[in-house]
């Protein structure tokens, strides 16, 4: 608490006049990344370009906010260590769900139109697509977080091209 308040420039007691313990002040500080991130996926559905383009837009642009708040990236770790002990793990668990879910919709969700309008296979799971991007996300942030040489721009763009290659829709419509 004495680093957070020296680093917003005020008092200890100052800080505790917005957040009652380090829980508080932690979790404040992971629902504001998430929030930051998750609004990237609001964004997308105004734009008129190919839905797949804009998964892609999604998808990237939220890896972008995350490579640049890669100094937050142990937040990610702790929460998920918190979620595993008895005192915090409600709130954190039920945050986590939360944002998954969230991020997950609104994926399934382009997913589903890109269904909808014939750019992808009509059998393909979407539920599954999405969670399995969500996980390619995550497994490429913790590698540039562990070797910041690794690019997950890259990566993530190179997957989500073979992805599309494997689920576009033929001129069939299959």
């Amino acid at each position: 608490m004495d680093d957070m308040a020296a680093a917003a420039g005020m008092s200890k007691g100052c800080l505790y006049d917005y957040f009652e313990n380090k829980e508080d002040l932690f979790f404040a500080v992971f629902q504001w990344s998430q929030r930051k991130i998750l609004s990237i996926g609001v964004e997308q559905p105004k734009t008129s370009a190919p839905i797949k383009e804009r998964i892609s837009n999604f998808v990237e642009a939220a890896v972008s906010t995350l490579v640049d708040q890669v100094d937050i990236y142990p937040l990610t770790l702790e929460v998920w260590s918190a979620a595993a002990t008895r005192d915090t793990r409600r709130r954190f668990l039920d945050a986590m769900r939360a944002l998954y879910a969230q991020y997950r919709g609104q994926l399934e969700a382009l997913l589903r139109s890109a269904q909808k309008n014939g750019e992808i296979k009509k059998g393909t799971d979407t539920r599954t697509i999405a969670a399995t991007i969500i996980g390619a996300v995550d497994g490429l942030m913790l590698q540039y977080w562990l070797e910041p040489t690794f690019d997950p721009k890259v990566r993530v763009h190179m997957f989500l091209c073979a992805l599309f290659d494997g689920i576009a829709a033929t001129k069939s419509g299959r």
